[in-house]
């Protein structure tokens, strides 16, 4: 298989390459009471861990590499930081088709601000 097949067999998730091969295709499906389905949700709750993340995470025991938990105050900044940078990109289309002539007073500095908050912030991601 040549280098151009090979990198077009791969599928992108979340920015990572992943081979066919890796592709998780196979599904379990099964029933669980309200009581059941009570405590499994709060099993995931308790861990930070969506549904099949957890199962697996059960099911394959050390085999199995949970991912990275990203604290709450790093999705709050991100969200807040990718809503400036949307409004950012939006400013700059419009001076460079000659609509705006520059950027709102302050934003620049809001942007600078929460890139700095950021970077401190993912300094503690916890990965336990």
């Amino acid at each position: 298989m040549s280098k151009k097949e090979s990198s077009l067999n791969s599928i992108s998730f979340r920015g990572k390459k992943i081979q066919p091969e890796q592709k998780r295709t196979k599904s379990i499906s099964s029933r669980l009471s309200d009581e059941e389905f009570e405590i499994f949700n709060q099993l995931c709750k308790e861990t930070g861990l969506e549904g099949g993340v957890y199962i697996r995470y059960v099911v394959l025991g050390n085999e199995y590499k949970l991912p990275a938990r990203v604290p709450e105050i790093n999705r709050e900044v991100w969200l807040e930081l990718s809503k400036l940078c949307a409004n950012l990109n939006q400013y700059q289309k419009a001076i460079n088709r000659g609509v705006a002539t520059s950027y709102p007073p302050g934003m620049l500095e809001t942007v600078k601000e929460l890139v700095e908050k950021l970077r401190a912030d993912l300094v503690s991601v916890d990965e336990s």
